[in-house]
């Protein structure tokens, strides 16, 4: 007998039941009830739940983030490392220039001496600690230079920075008996606006706080060559014709020989001529510094300079070197030291006045001598010799 649970958990079976029977052919025997419920509970299908009262699928498994991996987290922490090293940290570089690559330097100062030319004061960006005879091994090597770069045009010029005159006479020399000028590692260069140049302009367009790229010391002038004579290793006099901002080695070139008295004590004099564009640029302080040197009895230096000016139809001519020559007694053997005529300046200046410069295996030489200097030393009819140094 078919128990009752079945029919009270599943009262719609007896009705299914005898729907099944009714539709049975006539000539087949009606199914008894067990049939019938077995028929019923075969082809039966429930009723699907409403999709608003099925349970949401389970969420699929999270993926770990990437940035969570060894991967990507250790070369993260070492990059961040390394900024925060290099922004909190001033990095220290042992000389403030080298001749072998360019030094980050911050202008500190400008100085207008006229609407196209100023005094610029450069500083090491890093901190610098130099033997203490860094600068005082420069100086006494010979002339000097420093390349700065132009960097939208990557091109440099060179230019010859300025002496510390102020502490040539101080009393502080290190133990070889040279002076340690430029304790702060500061370069101070003259620059005036050339027409058609490239770095001047960059330069004069600069403010400070500022940094530009500087490479040196580039020597152009030795002071005691390794083929001079017994005698002459040493400078004695010396006629400086100085065209604008070649004025600058004259400047170097004095305050050497300045250094040089404290040593040997030997006496020298210096003449400069000095060509400029216009009477209403400012005379640079290291001209009046050394001329106040040359007046002391302590410097055993003297120093003469006289000026010429463009604007002023005062040029430089053949009887004003002529007279600087004979002044200085140059060429007249007298004393130990050579003398020297050198000539600085813009190309064109250089050529009129010792004539144009050779080229040789791809490097620059002094060339023939010739220009005003040339016809005056060759006129002469006795005397010495005297070199003449184009730079």
């Amino acid at each position: 007998m078919l128990p009752r649970s079945i029919l009270r958990t599943r009262p719609h079976l007896p009705q299914r039941c005898s729907a099944l029977t009714s539709n049975l052919p006539a000539n087949r025997a009606p199914l008894n009830l067990i049939q019938s419920i077995r028929l019923a509970t075969t082809n039966f299908k429930p009723r699907s739940r409403p999709s608003h009262l099925s349970p949401p699928p389970p969420p699929p498994p999270r993926a770990r983030p990437f940035y969570t991996t060894p991967f990507f987290t250790i070369p993260t922490a070492f990059i961040l490392g390394y900024i925060t090293y290099t922004y909190t940290t001033t990095p220290t570089i042992p000389y403030p220039i080298n001749p072998y690559s360019f030094t980050p330097h911050v202008i500190t100062s400008t100085t207008p001496l006229s609407p196209t030319s100023s005094l610029i004061t450069l500083s090491p960006k890093y901190h610098s600690t130099p033997p203490p005879s860094f600068w005082s091994i420069i100086n006494s090597e010979g002339l000097w230079s420093v390349q700065i770069k132009q960097p939208q045009l990557q091109i440099q010029r060179e230019y010859t920075p300025l002496p510390e005159t102020s502490s040539l006479l101080s009393s502080n020399s290190n133990g070889s008996g040279k002076r340690d000028r430029n304790l702060d590692n500061k370069i101070t260069i003259f620059v005036r606006a050339v027409d058609g140049g490239e770095v001047s302009p960059y330069l004069l367009s600069r403010k400070p706080g500022d940094v530009v790229e500087v490479r040196g010391p580039v020597i152009t002038y030795t002071f005691k060559p390794e083929e001079t004579v017994k005698g002459e290793e040493d400078i004695r006099n010396v006629v400086f014709i100085a065209g604008g901002t070649g004025v600058s080695p004259a400047i170097q070139l004095t305050a050497h020989l300045f250094s040089r008295y404290t040593e040997d004590g030997i006496k020298r004099q210096v003449k400069i001529l000095f060509a400029s564009r216009t009477a209403s640029e400012e005379i640079l302080p290291q001209i009046q510094e050394l001329q106040k040197l040359g007046d002391s009895e302590r410097a055993g230096i003297k120093v003469d300079v006289e000026y010429f000016y463009d604007d002023k139809d005062s040029f430089i001519t053949k009887p004003d070197i002529e007279a600087a020559v004979a002044g200085l007694e140059m060429g007249s053997g007298r004393g130990s030291g050579r003398d020297v005529i050198m000539v600085s300046g813009p190309e064109g200046f250089v050529n009129h006045y010792a004539g144009k410069k050779g080229w040789k295996d791809g490097l620059e030489t002094q060339g023939v001598l010739g220009g005003v200097v040339g016809e005056i030393l060759k006129s002469r009819k006795q005397g010495g010799k005297i070199e003449v140094m184009k730079l």
